[in-house]
């Protein structure tokens, strides 16, 4: 298959372009510059591969949970390039990125919801690769640890230290703290995500309240 995928859910830009045996990739941290960095570095990777957007079979992109204005980039992008090409899109959970990036065993993973909360989901990962159960937003200090877990995955165990310190002391800790692209080609590829008509595209929020009033912001900064 030749797939592009894209991740906006974090402060990095992730992109990758299949093409036969090759995967071109541009990951890299670019803060808020999403919107105006995505576009020319997608249509930079074409031109190197030297394929056109009509010639995919289809584009993944990272639909959440993240960054609110990152989803909606992604989801954006995803769904203007598919309509002008005529291709399908294939939406991704990002935690399901990181489960896939920490190889195989039962996966515990934990990413950064900002606003003192984590999104968290156990996988088993490996030949019989499934997602546990719903992924859900808690608060650091609410989250244990899965019996049997074997593996720590996401940047909440960066963001929070006090996040399982003590499974921290005994299970690895995946290195691959943020979806990349180029996990997405390997899932999209797997088929257990639908390839849908860009209209059908949606986005996995997870938590409905997506930001702090100023007065719940100042009440976090005193604590």
């Amino acid at each position: 298959m030749k797939l592009l995928a894209l991740d906006t859910s974090t402060t990095y830009l992730s992109l990758a372009l299949s093409h036969g045996d090759d995967t071109l990739v541009f990951h890299q941290c670019v803060e808020q510059k999403h919107a105006e960095r995505t576009l020319p570095e997608v249509s930079r990777l074409l031109a190197e591969a030297g394929v056109s957007l009509p010639s995919l079979d289809g584009i993944a992109f990272g639909q959440g949970p993240g960054s609110f204005t990152g989803l909606r980039i992604a989801c954006g992008v995803a769904q203007g390039l598919a309509y002008s090409a005529d291709l399908p899109v294939i939406a991704i959970p990002t935690l399901d990125n990181l489960a896939w990036q920490a190889g195989d065993g039962l996966v515990q993973v934990c990413f950064d919801a900002r606003m003192k909360q984590v999104y968290s989901a156990l996988y088993r990962t490996g030949a019989d690769w499934q997602r546990l159960g719903a992924i859900a937003v808690v608060s650091p200090e609410d989250l244990s640890l899965a019996e049997g877990a074997t593996m720590l995955a996401g940047d909440g165990f960066d963001s929070y230290p006090q996040l399982l310190a003590d499974a921290r002391e005994r299970l690895p800790l995946s290195p691959h703290p943020r979806p990349h692209a180029a996990a997405y080609i390997r899932l999209a590829e797997s088929g257990r995500y639908a390839a849908v008509h860009p209209r059908e595209a949606e986005l996995l929020y997870v938590r409905n309240k997506v930001a702090l009033t100023s007065v719940e912001q100042q009440q976090a900064r005193s604590r």
